[in-house]
């Protein structure tokens, strides 16, 4: 999110201010520090800039710093007994940060973004009503992520981003066709819709009912094709019906989308991803603890089972699917036992990529004020267990079985000397080498390749046509 938001920024800072864009911070008269509080470590590193901001800011007195992203969101003062956040001002948030930062010149929300040429004193040279309708400059010719939603209204205990990101709110669905038709026509070929809860996209003017764990509106309607030319005669109005109308824009491309809870997977999700002509059979799908005990301090809103018979549905009706998730170690009060309830589900499940975490507390957050009781270098231990112990042989269990397919791939990376790397439609690196000099291959190309070698966390291949 992060990513294409700085994407944004970039169109805002050009286009809006009329600034270039420069690779050396020495030559810079803007800084935009675009933060994450995902953990502790992301913000450290902001607040590990002084020397090097204050150095910068005596050799060029023009230089203005920017801090916007996560930390200049971040408007509680503390938490109650119950966990709840105190908030402050967002005018006493920015005088808390330019005190602890003071090379700070400016500190604005990423919602606000668009307000920074008017800080600045530059007249804005478009008009922009919100950092979200602002067309983007990509950094890749090929490959876009498309921001459906922002926020989050689920309130894990572990997690920051309600806080950091706010509430959850849904871009307008003919705003995203509007984008997603756009990059489609422009030759882009891997899209990714992105929202903290993604599939829980709605549309804003729609009045929808969540229940929790069930998507009210699940009946597929059929919808009409004129809608990619006239959304306002007729629209996408849930995450299904969306998928629906982008699969209809014809076209070379891939579709992916991220990250998933399970509350939102719904039978009639899984049918169409799995008929669909364009969506890849790839998905991110965030369990976090194989524990009920511990899913139910998290404030999951689902067990163990219930993961399970989501995830099995999966991979039944999704051919060739590739499965990740997210696994948090350490979490207060966690027992042996319930680490062996999450290494239990890994091997049923047999994910292809699992991203474990230790946890770590965040202030602010309901878990946040439970007792860290779990050393880190039990916590490292366990990430450890968990990633060569049983991640690393379901992955190499699953890159065997595809070895000898013939696999329609994205060329991602030029690595020299005529080597290449791509990635299969389920996620999947492939690295390949083309011996004829004259067979040109950019970045951003379909190639079909056969595998002819799998590792724990690769696969190797060769031109097949």
């Amino acid at each position: 999110m992060n990513y294409a938001d700085s994407e944004r920024f970039s169109g805002i800072i050009e286009v809006g201010c009329g600034y270039q864009k420069t690779d050396s911070l020495e030559s810079a008269d803007l800084i935009i520090l675009n933060s994450c509080s995902i953990r502790q470590k992301a913000e450290d590193r902001v607040l590990g800039l002084g020397k090097k901001m204050l150095k910068l800011k005596s050799l060029n007195k023009n230089l203005k710093i920017v801090l916007t992203g996560c930390m200049a969101r971040r408007t509680w003062a503390g938490t109650t007994k119950t966990g709840s956040p105190i908030q402050m001002t967002q005018k006493d948030r920015e005088e808390q940060l330019k005190k602890t930062l003071p090379w700070l010149d400016f500190v604005i929300e990423s919602k606000d973004f668009h307000k920074l040429p008017e800080k600045l004193g530059i007249k804005n040279q478009t008009e922009i009503k919100e950092y979200l309708s602002f067309e983007p400059i990509l950094n890749s010719n090929f490959q876009a992520f498309v921001p459906i939603s922002i926020g989050c209204d689920h309130f894990c205990t572990y997690c920051i981003v309600p806080f950091a990101r706010g509430k959850e709110i849904c871009r307008k669905p003919e705003d995203i066709l509007k984008e997603v038709k756009n990059l489609i026509q422009n030759g882009y070929k891997d899209i990714t819709l992105l929202g903290q809860t993604v599939n829980r996209w709605i549309a804003p003017a729609f009045d929808f009912d969540y229940k929790q764990g069930n998507v009210a509106n699940t009946k597929i309607e059929k919808l009409n094709k004129s809608l990619l030319e006239d959304p306002k005669n007729e629209s996408p109005k849930d995450f299904l019906q969306l998928l629906q109308v982008i699969d209809e824009i014809e076209g070379d491309y891939w579709l992916t989308f991220m990250s998933s809870h399970p509350n939102y997977m719904t039978s009639e999700l899984i049918d169409f991803i799995g008929k669909s002509k364009h969506i890849r059979p790839y998905i991110h799908f965030a369990l976090q603890s194989g524990s009920d005990n511990i899913l139910q301090r998290m404030n999951r809103r689902y067990n163990s089972s219930e993961f399970k018979s989501i995830a099995k549905e999966m991979k039944e009706k999704i051919p060739g699917l590739g499965l990740s998730t997210d696994i948090i170690v350490g979490f207060p009060g966690e027992t042996e036992e319930d680490l062996e309830l999450s290494a239990k589900l890994m091997k049923e499940l047999e994910f292809d990529m699992a991203y474990i975490s230790e946890f770590s507390p965040r202030k602010g957050t309901a878990a946040g004020l439970i007792k860290d009781d779990i050393s880190w270098d039990k916590k490292a231990e366990w990430k450890k267990y968990l990633n060569d112990e049983i991640l690393a042989k379901t992955v190499r269990k699953n890159n065997e079985k595809m070895l000898g397919t013939i696999q329609k791939c994205l060329v991602e990376k030029d690595l020299g000397k005529g080597k290449y790397l791509a990635r299969t439609a389920n996620y999947k690196e492939v690295s390949f080498k083309v011996y004829d000099e004259k067979s040109k291959i950019n970045l951003g190309d379909f190639v079909i390749l056969k595998i002819t070698k799998a590792t724990n966390w690769a696969l190797s291949g060769e031109k097949a046509s």
